[in-house]
């Protein structure tokens, strides 16, 4: 007997020794393969509100900081002399970009194309950090 011959016959014999725990570990992974196909289809026909809701939630999150940052008068168009072009109460500066947070992200359930509206939702979160850097630190 060859030493070929050997070691196929061993292989014969592992291989029949070792196929109910194969079947086992090959029924285990076409199952995760089945969820995991399952969860991604869920994702991607739920993209937009999976996508939405970090967003919106950094929009309240920074809403409710700047409402307790910001003074009672902010400020737009800050001036070389250092005052203000245009003053607005503290309420219109907080809702002024949650409305446009809003928008962004209704022209986003809206369109076929749901990344490009998203990322111009998530830059939209830079205006409220905007306004506080404007009018807490001016000049």
């Amino acid at each position: 007997m060859s030493f070929m011959e050997s070691i196929s016959k061993k292989w014969d014999a592992f291989m029949e020794n070792s196929a109910p725990t194969r079947e086992k570990v090959g029924s285990f992974f076409r199952k995760v393969g089945n969820t995991a196909t399952k969860v991604w289809d869920f994702a991607v026909k739920f993209k937009q509100f999976i996508l939405a809701i970090p967003v919106a939630l950094g929009a309240v999150i920074l809403a409710i900081r700047n409402m307790s940052a910001l003074p009672k008068q902010v400020g737009f168009g800050l001036q070389i002399d250092g005052t203000f072009d245009f003053v607005v109460g503290r309420g219109i500066a907080v809702l002024g970009p949650i409305a446009i947070t809003a928008l962004c992200l209704l022209l986003m359930f809206c369109s076929k194309r749901v990344l490009t509206p998203w990322l111009v939702s998530v830059f939209s979160l830079v205006l409220p950090l905007l306004l506080w850097i404007i009018n807490c630190y001016p000049a």
